[in-house]
């Protein structure tokens, strides 16, 4: 069983700046039920906040399968999407912002050494 952590904007919700609205990232929105359904620890994040992660995951429905997270906490986790390069976890996916494409992943996944 993985951990297997998910941010919220711009990952599964997608703000659209010209259009002045947020779309979900149905794409990636299967490949976490993807883990949930095989068993994997699921959790969000977002630099919004707790509260806002609930709201959006409620929103997605989504709230059954995940655990919301405080970002700015360790946490061991083995994969890690996120529109930031970051490195929170052993594997880091990084998602691009780009709206209109089909496949919302757009980069190899950058591994990386845990602490």
């Amino acid at each position: 069983m993985a951990n297997i952590a998910f941010d919220i904007d711009d990952t599964l919700w997608k703000c659209r700046r010209k259009q002045m609205d947020q779309v979900p990232d149905y794409d990636l929105i299967n490949i976490l039920i993807w883990f949930y359904n095989n068993g994997d620890n699921v959790y969000v994040w977002s630099a919004g906040g707790m509260d806002y992660a609930l709201q959006i995951v409620t929103k997605l429905g989504l709230d059954d399968m995940v655990t919301i997270l405080d970002k700015d906490k360790k946490h061991d986790m083995d994969i890690c999407f996120d529109d930031e390069q970051v490195n929170l976890a052993k594997i880091n996916i990084h998602i691009s912002r780009k709206h209109e494409r089909t496949n919302s992943i757009q980069s190899n996944p950058q591994t990386s050494e845990k602490d």
